[in-house]
């Protein structure tokens, strides 16, 4: 768990630049060019949006404002996890193929990805240690256990007696150049990334505002709503309006 996020942002992150670069992620095998302050960033919009919900829930906690804001902030949490978890599977390519002798670039990590690329590297390249260690005669495969991780096999004593006569062939090595991370599994084409997003969106009403309202946060935008004005909004915040009897469902003529 990462403790220090480094010195605040020199520009607050906000929710449309989120949300963009969730488009840009999944619609590319290759990481996506991010700000290098991109996790104190977003601990401080996590933070931001928090204390306006509990702002708002001291305030009025039944209002449309506190309803939108407690949405929006968790469609925020939920884009930040898939960006992050895209990004380590990506991480994890490049560190397997530069554990294969591959160059990598690192323009496009962040501090802390750095600090991830470094450990599965070495990981990678430990794992790869244990070839020698097959052509013992008492070699064991290491139980596997779910609960710990496996110990790497000892040496055997006297190894150099132990040893199996192998006739190695020269490896070829792999060229020095840049790699892309790889496919990333089950990527979705840039149309299909707006649908991700907006996937609460396809349960929506159209609804008649009754009355001025202030402008609050919806989980995909913020409103700005007039009386007598005719929108589309999620089925969750139009029900939370008509409610309180500052909308009507348009109904679709038959």
């Amino acid at each position: 768990m990462m403790r220090d996020m480094g010195p605040p942002p020199a520009e607050s992150m906000v929710y449309e630049e989120l949300t963009s670069l969730y488009r840009k992620e999944r619609s590319s095998n290759s990481l996506s060019e991010i700000r290098h302050d991109f996790y104190p960033s977003l601990a401080e919009m996590i933070t931001r949006t928090q204390r306006e919900y509990e702002k708002a829930l001291t305030q009025d906690p039944d209002s449309i404002v506190c309803e939108g804001l407690n949405q929006r902030r968790k469609k925020m949490m939920d884009i930040a996890q898939r960006i992050i978890d895209d990004r380590m599977v990506k991480i994890a390519s490049m560190a397997l193929k530069g554990g294969v002798g591959y160059g990598n670039s690192f323009e496009r990590l962040t501090a802390e990805e750095r600090t991830l690329y470094q450990r599965i590297l070495e990981s990678f390249r430990s794992h790869r240690e244990v070839l020698p260690q097959l052509r013992r005669r008492d070699f064991r495969i290491a139980e596997f256990s779910t609960e710990t991780s496996p110990a790497p096999p000892e040496p055997a004593v006297n190894a150099v007696d132990e040893e199996m006569p192998v006739h190695e062939e020269p490896v070829e090595e792999p060229p020095d150049e840049e790699m892309d991370a790889g496919p990333l599994p089950d990527a979705e084409p840039a149309e299909v990334c707006d649908a991700l997003i907006d996937d609460d969106e396809k349960d929506n009403l159209v609804i008649r505002i009754l009355q001025d309202l202030p402008t609050f946060s919806g989980p995909y935008r913020d409103y700005t709503l007039r009386k007598e004005d005719i929108v589309l909004m999620p089925r969750s915040l139009a029900e939370a309006l008509i409610s309180r009897d500052a909308a009507v469902e348009v109904k679709p003529r038959s």
